[in-house]
């Protein structure tokens, strides 16, 4: 009974010390969460690629919304190719703390609007070897205004500024700023967040006093380091994933591929999953070209330029239609969208779309339907070996006559079964026959014309 009276003993006192623990516990844990909490940090928010309506929303909600000792625009954007700038703007000169910019690392650029964007920061800064300029048009869709800038200390060289990057562009250098755009050089962020410790901020009768380093004793020696939490904040998973094609040559690239593999899909009769994929590549294609400044008529061309690819897989003939689809393809895909000179089509990509267009429909394509029609389907099982009369010629696809009723039908690709002509029934897919012309003797094959 001693024993047990002193093993419960124990497992009291033991429980006791448990929740004293976890009472201390909480009170830290609670302690060190307020203080993260009071401790605001700098938000680093990424401005990258050709911006439109979904990223100059994002980056407006984020000034908007997020808590922040100083807000850091990480600029490496080629420009705007649609939406409505000012909203974002008025964003950044209303921010509920000092906004700066930052065009780096090195080499990153900031044309058009993305420029202007950096211009109205409360603090601007790029990296050395960081591009800025193609001033105009600030919006590459729709109507392009002139957008209000922010002047910088001598506005006399901010507008001489401004004058010679309208159609040029200016490259940073080490301590060489831009005024208006890069008014200091920082290589990198980290330098940057340190740099910009204890400058003070002064918009509309706000004063903000910026402190993002402290001091800290490494082996008796003065070091600076960041004093304040650095968050990065980015577009979210499916917003990166639909803006894949929303550059010139990437919706270029996706709408080729998504016709490629919707003809795959219409002539190796599968079973849905390349129109799943075409149906993808096409919306990822069509988003870009309901941000970009298309040029429709080379859409148009495009469509020409495969039309003939398939034209010439049916024939079975790699020839002139081969070549012509191919040029055009490639001519198209050069102009597809009107973004010159921020961000113009990539020649390089252009080709490989187009090189990868031809090899699947002259390669994949046709290894699949070869495959497809070496093999007898099923279905219809009745139908397979019986004759028929070829009403339409069959080059490779035409009509036929079977107990007086008309079958749609192809022929195995490079062979012509003339009109007259008998055929037998190899397969059948749907209503569609499969035929071989008729063979009057052994190992000899007859071309009915």
């Amino acid at each position: 009974m001693s024993d047990l009276r002193s093993v419960a003993s124990r497992t009291v006192r033991t429980a006791r010390i448990l929740a004293i623990t976890l009472v201390l516990g909480g009170v830290l844990l609670s302690g060190i969460a307020g203080a993260q909490t009071s401790t605001e940090p700098v938000v680093v928010i990424e401005v990258g690629d050709p911006l439109d309506q979904r990223i100059l929303d994002y980056v407006e909600r984020t000034l908007v919304q997020e808590t922040a000792h100083v807000f850091i625009l990480k600029i490496d954007s080629p420009g705007v190719s649609s939406g409505d700038v000012s909203s974002l703007y008025a964003a950044v000169r209303s921010a509920s703390a000092p906004v700066v910019s930052w065009i780096g690392p090195s080499p990153a650029v900031a044309y058009g609007g993305s420029a202007y964007l950096a211009n109205h920061a409360d603090i601007r800064s790029a990296a050395p070897g960081a591009v800025i300029g193609y001033l105009d048009p600030n919006v590459l869709k729709g109507e392009s205004l002139p957008p209000s800038v922010v002047p910088g200390e001598d506005p006399d060289t901010f507008f001489r500024t401004v004058g010679t990057m309208v159609s040029d562009t200016i490259e940073v250098e080490e301590g060489s700023a831009v005024p208006g755009f890069a008014d200091r050089v920082d290589p990198a962020l980290g330098q940057l967040i340190i740099g910009i410790d204890g400058l003070v901020v002064e918009r509309d009768g706000q004063v903000f006093e910026i402190q993002t380093a402290m001091e800290v004793d490494v082996e008796g020696e003065s070091v600076l380091t960041a004093a304040r939490p650095v968050q990065f904040v980015s577009t979210g998973l499916f917003d990166r994933m639909i803006r894949l094609g929303a550059r010139p040559e990437t919706a270029f690239l996706f709408f080729v591929l998504g016709l490629s593999f919707a003809a795959f899909e219409f002539y190796a009769a599968g079973t849905g999953l390349m129109a799943a994929v075409a149906a993808l590549s096409l919306g990822l294609s069509g988003y870009g070209m309901a941000t970009l400044p298309m040029r429709w008529w080379a859409v148009g061309v495009s469509l020409v330029g495969f039309g003939f690819l398939i034209w010439g897989f049916v024939q079975n003939r790699v020839g002139w239609r081969a070549v012509v689809g191919s040029g055009l393809l490639l001519g198209s895909g050069m102009f597809f969208a009107d973004t010159s000179p921020q961000f113009p089509p990539s020649p390089w990509m252009i080709l490989l779309a187009v090189a990868a267009t031809v090899l699947f429909t002259w390669y994949a394509l046709t290894t699949v339907v070869r495959g497809r029609f070496a093999t007898p389907t099923v279905g219809r099982e009745e139908l397979i070996g019986l004759r028929c009369v070829v009403v339409d010629t069959l080059d490779p696809f035409g009509v036929v006559v079977l107990d007086g009723a008309r079958w749609q039908a192809t022929a195995d690709r490079g062979i012509v079964i003339g009109a007259g002509a008998p055929a037998q029934i190899v397969g059948v897919t749907g209503q569609l026959l499969e035929v071989d012309p008729v063979v009057p003797g052994p190992r000899t094959c007859l071309l009915y014309t």
